[in-house]
Parts: structure tokens; C-alpha cells; sequence
């Protein structure tokens, strides 16, 4: 991969502060289901309470997710009242089978639960002390290092962007992050260099993401936009107002299929029959190589009550509803995907598996 030169640093392109960090006790996060209502930072003092909020998406967007659940860990590491190593290995496997089984699709959960669980195995000989301070500290780089992976990925994507007006759908912005977000670090270099034009964010039904989220973090950077329906993309497109797409993604296999939020899907489409570029962002813990193909993606299916009502209001008679949360777009409709280590290019089978050989 080609190194790319970091000409900014993350507070010059967000006055955003971190969307999840940790005190030594406390897990502390923004309320994403309070926005754009209210901007209000939570504490959380239990592993349950970090769980609840990963399910109720108080806390959301893969890398969020897999942050705030490696904090829970760091959360239980500080505050277990366990006297003995057994007892607290007891407790810590209870936990992590407690955050793991928050929600299915989003890898980097996963990615970053196992990897403190196999730190804490490799070091089980330690003392307890010692193993309750390497879990703080490796949860602690766990969210240093996604700041620093959106930064690249930021000013990786700007480089192949093209310049103009731009579409996104749902949030994969700084609150889906810990900070700058993986669509939101390149959509904040573009406009930091001059070359965003127009943002155009769907709402992303049903539980507007695109509009509660995307709009508001993104009018809070200044960063000139129009909100639409998920329905109007397609015909903003075939009026030529999209030079590109970019979109996040919650986890991306083998093969180059990708799993994102509901409506991705039908952009990719669309995007193809207008010859308008389509491109995914996400760091390398979001790519699961274990999986061949998309069809192998767990799709969570949540509850009816987010289609049948909208804003706390009901919309709909109590019919029967299929909410799946996420959709999964094949690699043919992809023009590139955009990591942490540099952009991946057609054939995504063989670039994919070069790019993970060649980090040794």
C-alpha cells in the first residue's frame, strides 16, 4: 500500500470531542438517542449498563460498538471485587460473553472483545494486578488506535475522491467512531482541502440515522449539506448532482461483499446504472477474512416497533413487519474499498488477501 502523506491532525477537522471514552470506573459515551434533540454524555458504572447501551444503540457504528465494548472489559477489570485469579477470570468470561452477545453483524464487537480475552489468556500467569492493568491499557489503545486508523483512512480516501458533491447513508461519522468517523474522516479532509462541494445525506429510515446523526454532526463541522429521503437518491442521481458515493461498513468479507446499513443495497445499484463511483471506508478490524462470501453475513433483524413508528408516534397499523437492519451489497458493485493501510482495488478476492499477507 501507498503511504499517504497526514497533512491534519483530528481537532483540525472536528470540534467533535470523543463519542466514547473511559474514566477509571466509569464508561462515558454520547447518547445518540437523544439526538438531535439534546447532546448529552452518559455514565456508565456496570457491564450491563455498557451492554444495554451497545443493544438500545445509545452507542453505534462498528467501530463505536467494538470500542465501547473493550471499555466494558476495562470497566469490569477496574471495578470486580474478585479475591482470587479464578474468581475474577470467572467474572471477566462472564462479561465478555455478556458484551458479545449484544449484536451480531458488526465484526469489530467481536474484533475487539477477542482480542483483550486473548491478551488476558497470554498473560493468565501474571499477577491479578497486573492482568487488570493490561486490559485497561490495550482497551485504552484499542480506541487510540481507531482515532488514528480514521485519520488515514481519511486523507487515503481524499485522494481518490473525486471532486464535487458527494452522497452518504446512515452515519459512519464521528459518532459511529470514537472520533472522525471512517466516511466522516474523508468527507472532513475533502472539505478541509476544498474539494466537498455538497454533501447529500439520506435519512436513513427506519431509525434515521442519516438525519438525526449525519446531519447534525456534520452542520456542527460546517460542512455544507442537503438532507433528502432514502427515496429522492435515485433521482438526485439522474440528475447528476452525485459525483460520488461513500458509505461505512459494519463488517466486509473475503470476497469483497460487505454488510451495511438497510438501503446501501439499492445505492449500489443505482450508482452503477449512473456510472457514479461507490466506495466503502473501514478499518482493517471491520474486514472478517474468515468469511467467504456475504451470504455467510449474520443480518440482525431488530424490532417492529422502529418501522411502525416514527419519532415516538405511531404510523402504521399492527401489521406484521421485517426490519432487518442491514443489507448486504456484492463486491461487482464496488469501485474501491478504502482502510487504514491504503485503498484496495478490483480483484477484491486477491487484493483483500495481499493486503493481510503483506502486514506479516
Amino acid at each position: 500500500m501507498i503511504a499517504v502523506e497526514l497533512r491534519y491532525k483530528p481537532e483540525e477537522l472536528t470540534r467533535l470531542p470523543r463519542s466514547v471514552r473511559y474514566e477509571k470506573g466509569k464508561v462515558i459515551m454520547i447518547d445518540q438517542t437523544l439526538l438531535p434533540r439534546e447532546f448529552r454524555t452518559i455514565e456508565l458504572t456496570t457491564v450491563d449498563e455498557v451492554a444495554d447501551a451497545i443493544v438500545t444503540m445509545k452507542v453505534r457504528g462498528a467501530p463505536a460498538i467494538g470500542t465501547a465494548a473493550a471499555f466494558g472489559l476495562a470497566l469490569y477489570a477496574d471495578t470486580a471485587k474478585a479475591k482470587t485469579k479464578d474468581e475474577f477470570m470467572d467474572g471477566f468470561y462472564s462479561a465478555y460473553d455478556r458484551l458479545k452477545n449484544t449484536r451480531p453483524t458488526a465484526v469489530n464487537l467481536f474484533w475487539a472483545l477477542n482480542r483483550i480475552k486473548k491478551l488476558v489468556e497470554e498473560y493468565l500467569e501474571s499477577p491479578l494486578e497486573e492482568i487488570k492493568r493490561l486490559i485497561v491499557a490495550e482497551a485504552q489503545k484499542i480506541a487510540d488506535e481507531d482515532v488514528e486508523a480514521n485519520l488515514r483512512m481519511g486523507h487515503y480516501g481524499a485522494e481518490v475522491l473525486p471532486e464535487g458533491n458527494v452522497l452518504t447513508h446512515c452515519n459512519a461519522g464521528s459518532l459511529a467512531t470514537v472520533q472522525l468517523g471512517t466516511v466522516g474522516a474523508v468527507l472532513r479532509v475533502m472539505h478541509r482541502d476544498g474539494n466537498l462541494k455538497l454533501l447529500w445525506v439520506d435519512e436513513t429510515r427506519p431509525v434515521l440515522q442519516g438525519a438525526r446523526l449525519s446531519a447534525w454532526e456534520y452542520h456542527y463541522d460546517g460542512i455544507p449539506l442537503k438532507l433528502i429521503t432514502d427515496n429522492m437518491a435515485g433521482f438526485v442521481m439522474q440528475q447528476g448532482k452525485v459525483d460520488a458515493i461513500i458509505v461505512g461498513a459494519d463488517r466486509i468479507v473475503a470476497n469483497g461483499d460487505f454488510a451495511n446499513k438497510i438501503g446501501t443495497y439499492s445505492l449500489a445499484v443505482l450508482a452503477k446504472e449512473h456510472g457514479i463511483p461507490f466506495f466503502t471506508v473501514a478499518p482493517l478490524s471491520t474486514i472478517d477474512m474468515s468469511l467467504k462470501s456475504g451470504k455467510e453475513i449474520p443480518i440482525e433483524e431488530r424490532k417492529p416497533e422502529e418501522v411502525l413508528t416514527c419519532g415516538g408516534c405511531k404510523i402504521a397499523p399492527d401489521v406484521d413487519v421485517y426490519n432487518p437492519a442491514f443489507d448486504v451489497t456484492p463486491h461487482k458493485y464496488l469501485t474501491g474499498i478504502i482502510t487504514d493501510r491504503g485503498v484496495v482495488w478490483p480483484p477484491f478476492e486477491r487484493n483483500l488477501k495481499r493486503l493481510f499477507n503483506n502486514l506479516g
